[in-house]
């Protein structure tokens, strides 16, 4: 598993580092799992760049959605030890882990209840942070209940790309309303770049002026992603979060 177009990628000079941003969250580069890096190739040249971007750490987040990705904790610590085996054979310089992004519907709510085996990643005191999603369009009804049940049982909700919801753009006292009751929120990186559509970049923009970002991440899926990214890593909205004391990414580095 031994790639030589990396020997390129890796001797070049670390010009792509264009932020302080350590650790990266929310990314799907596990191979073959999800709709994310294709195959083992692809995730290694995703890495690559990224770890040439300034990322010391990746956390590797799955989907695990019922219908689409029913990923299981074997399947994705197979897929994980198999991926991190190469990353240290190519001797790129980064550190990966894995969490997992669960879909919020009625199968994870009976997970949820049934289980406390879930993928998380670990913050300083031994936090445990459960990276989510929910549907696009309208917020489950069964939200609240959910998130109840994650903190009881000692998880700290995530809440992925809150910026991209339509249900939260119409309704900010909801999104006041969720951190009040110990929701946090994961915002992408390239929702600051000027290619996204303008209600997503607008509400990236107010989450983090009103110091409600906990944590961004590249959501990186394939090679495609990262122009848009290192775009946005250049923009001042993205430049001025960084230095947010609500920013909590660079605590993880050593976690």
């Amino acid at each position: 598993m031994h790639f030589p177009f990396l020997k390129n990628i890796l001797r070049q000079p670390p010009k792509g580092q264009v932020s302080s941003l350590k650790v990266d969250v929310h990314t799907h580069l596990l191979p073959n799992i999800d709709d994310g890096a294709k195959d083992l190739d692809e995730s290694l040249k995703i890495i690559s760049e990224l770890s040439q971007l300034g990322f010391q750490k990746l956390i590797l987040t799955p989907h695990v959605m019922d219908r689409y990705y029913p990923n299981s904790i074997h399947k994705i610590q197979q897929r994980f030890n198999i991926l991190k085996e190469a990353v240290i054979l190519n001797q790129i310089p980064i550190t990966l882990d894995i969490a997992a992004e669960y879909y919020l519907d009625d199968a994870f709510l009976r997970e949820l209840m049934s289980t406390n085996e879930l993928l998380y990643f670990s913050g300083a005191q031994n936090k445990k942070y459960l990276l989510f999603e929910t549907a696009h369009v309208k917020l489950p009804v069964f939200f609240f209940e959910a998130i109840r049940i994650m903190i009881g049982k000692g998880f700290i909700p995530v809440l992925a790309h809150p910026e991209k919801y339509p249900y939260l753009h119409k309704n900010v006292k909801l999104l006041f309303e969720m951190h009040a009751k110990g929701v946090l929120f994961q915002v992408n990186i390239t929702s600051f770049s000027g290619e996204s559509p303008k209600d997503i970049r607008e509400f990236a923009e107010y989450l983090s002026n009103t110091m409600l970002i906990s944590f961004m991440g590249t959501d990186c899926h394939s090679p495609g992603n990262l122009p848009v990214l290192k775009e946005s890593m250049q923009k001042q909205s993205f430049q001025s979060t960084l230095k947010k004391e609500s920013l909590l990414n660079n605590s993880l580095i050593n976690k």
